[in-house]
């Protein structure tokens, strides 16, 4: 498991050459072990970048163009934006808009994003399409929920206004260069393509089914990044999961989510799909990402589980020295499973939130984040959760036929 965890730490995004080689590898090893692979294609964009700068002045200043942004090579004045209230007052269709402080807070969800796309987020986006700007220059800081610094934005291919992020040192030069009036030089070297690629999906069917068990990790990553911690590593706890899994009563599904860091999470969408065409009982969804983060312990935490299954959780957790309960959170595969009601275990690194964070989605992101030895004895306490289940389910089986 080392050796695969090592072939799948390299830069992944979904659509890309290596994404789909990846798929590949993953599809192969899960018909190996016996499983019945499915394969649910689906549309993408792969992204692609150059070097981007504002030039104002005699200098030059480097910016990030936002993940699949529209190009732009052009020049216009700055307008400098700070609240929600200015944005809805001014008028700049022939400016570059710099948004900073209140409104470049947090990322904004992609446009519809169909999990989560909050009422202020939609407000935002909408104006500023209305407004309709030549280009947009964000200045952000630190993201909250990963190590980006400065963060995008934007990341969303059906956001059409060019757009780029800058740290928030540089927000007194473009106040200066706003404050001048005069036009500025733009170039945000960005393009996008379109691209093919499939979500897949591993069963195993039980004779006498009671229901589904859905184990699941997500397989792709950002843009400039190995993502080994987020998530190769949970994918490598996946396999060995799925490696060890006798269910005799429950169908059992292995899903390497591939989309989960692409703003239309597609492959997810698919999944549903084709769950809602099964119209089976989910019984349990247990989600893997971010695990086995060096120092760390191994966390997991519960939602909308049933007194039963969370006790025999807990005692499983209670006799693992390596593991360890851990807090709620709703960013990532598990969140649309939630939203439906369905029991979900989500199993991640004790220090996500204080620690992992700020590693995923940079280049810093590498095998040295990840402690190998946490994926066995992680991999264990999920087949222990499973194992315990089927065998709660068997034991009522018998005492209703006795």
């Amino acid at each position: 498991m080392k050796d695969f965890l090592k072939l799948l730490s390299k830069e992944r995004p979904v659509g890309t050459k290596v994404n789909t080689e990846l798929v590949e590898v993953l599809e192969r090893s899960l018909s190996e072990m016996g499983y019945t692979v499915q394969s649910l294609p689906f549309n993408c964009m792969v992204w692609n970048k150059g070097v981007s700068s504002i030039n104002a002045d005699n200098q030059s200043i480097t910016i990030e163009p936002n993940p699949f942004s529209e190009p732009f090579n052009g020049s216009g004045k700055l307008q400098l934006i700070k609240t929600l209230k200015q944005l809805e007052n001014i008028k700049c269709k022939d400016d570059i808009l710099v948004l900073a402080e209140d409104m470049t807070r947090t990322p904004l969800q992609p446009k519809n994003y169909p999990f989560y796309y909050p009422d202020e987020h939609r407000t935002i986006i909408s104006l500023l399409e209305k407004k309709s700007p030549k280009a947009i220059i964000a200045v952000t800081g630190k993201n909250t929920l990963n190590g980006q610094n400065p963060f995008p934005l934007f990341e969303d291919g059906n956001f059409l206004i060019p757009s780029g992020s800058i740290g928030e040192q540089h927000l007194k030069e473009l106040d200066k260069f706003s404050r001048l009036n005069v036009p500025v030089n733009l170039v945000i070297d960005s393009y996008k393509v379109e691209a093919k690629s499939r979500q897949i999906v591993a069963s195993k069917e039980a004779k006498k089914s009671v229901g589904k068990i859905i184990i699941a990790a997500h397989m792709d990553s950002k843009y400039n990044t190995p993502g080994a911690l987020d998530n190769a590593a949970g994918v490598t706890v996946l396999l060995k999961t799925a490696k060890s899994l006798k269910s005799s009563v429950y169908d059992i599904d292995i899903v390497p989510f591939n989309s989960e860091e692409f703003y239309g999470a597609n492959g997810e969408l698919e999944y549903l799909k084709l769950l809602d065409s099964e119209s089976k009982q989910i019984a349990l969804m247990i989600n893997i990402d971010s695990p086995c983060h060096k120092g760390s312990k191994t966390a997991i935490s519960f939602h909308n589980l049933s007194n039963p299954i969370e006790k025999i959780a807990n005692t499983l957790i209670a006799n693992s020295p390596k593991m360890s309960k851990g807090k709620e959170w709703y960013a990532g595969d598990h969140v649309p499973f939630i939203f439906r009601g369905v029991p979900c275990v989500v199993v991640t690194s004790s220090d996500f939130f204080d620690g992992a964070l700020e590693y995923t989605h940079t280049p810093m992101d590498t095998l040295d984040t990840v402690d190998f030895r946490l994926i066995k004895p992680t991999a264990q306490l999920l087949t222990d959760i499973i194992d315990s289940l089927s065998a709660r389910e068997q034991k009522r089986r018998f005492e209703i036929n006795r």
